[in-house]
């Protein structure tokens, strides 16, 4: 499951709120099987397995069918003091951002996901001017890829936060982080070996070696256990 953290995803589209709809994803969403690295006992789909990791290691994910829906689910998940990110169809987006926006709701980030952003630009570009922070996308899998890596960036910024008073806490952050972050780098791996595209392993930098954080995180630990 995700760590205790501070970050919940808020999922509004018509289609994959429903309780009849898309009940593979939920019910891995619902399962304990899955490992730290995401590797599941059957093929999935590529879309619901990077879903999928993303709720087992970095921010636990709620769908919504309707926009009342996800506005009470976005109150809820703030009254418990947790950041909110918020992914929505490109259809439904301008009027639950309107919405949040009435109800002068903090929103972390949002994440729009539409088939033609063009048909979309004009909303957006008008929130995007109220100072929100949205990105959009036309391919399901590219914002999950750009979400799992903001994530990881986030669950290294927890761990650092915790590493001189709870190393082992920062540890399992630095392990969740670098899941994440390596589920990206393979599902962003070009097929063809003469793509010049590769993925980004800046993470590795910051977490791996004899230096990194994880190395950092088990030295402490270490250090707590023999004091």
């Amino acid at each position: 499951m995700a760590l205790n953290g501070s970050i919940s995803i808020i999922w509004l589209d018509a289609y994959i709120g429903l309780a009849d709809e898309c009940k593979g994803i939920k019910k891995l969403f619902q399962s304990e099987l899955a490992s730290a690295a995401a590797i599941f006992p059957v093929p999935v789909d590529p879309i619901n397995e990077m879903i999928c990791c993303i709720s087992e290691l970095a921010a636990p994910i709620s769908f919504a069918p309707s926009i009342p829906d996800a506005l009470d689910l976005i109150e809820a998940h703030l009254g418990n003091e947790e950041k909110v990110i918020v992914i929505t169809s490109g259809s439904l987006g301008n009027d639950l951002i309107s919405g949040i926006q009435e109800r002068n709701f903090d929103i972390h980030s949002y994440y729009i996901f539409c088939g033609k952003i063009m048909n979309h630009v004009e909303w957006a570009s008008e929130k995007l001017a109220d100072g929100l922070d949205i990105i959009m996308f036309d391919f399901e899998i590219d914002l999950l890829l750009r979400l799992s890596r903001e994530l990881s960036k986030q669950l290294i910024e927890n761990g650092r936060n915790l590493l001189g008073n709870d190393p082992h806490s920062a540890l399992k952050y630095f392990e969740c982080a670098r899941a994440l972050a390596e589920k990206a780098v393979e599902r962003d791996a070009p097929k063809d070996e003469k793509d010049t595209h590769r993925p980004s392993i800046s993470h590795r930098r910051l977490l791996d070696g004899d230096n990194g954080l994880i190395a950092q995180a088990k030295r402490a630990c270490n250090d707590t256990s023999n004091s």
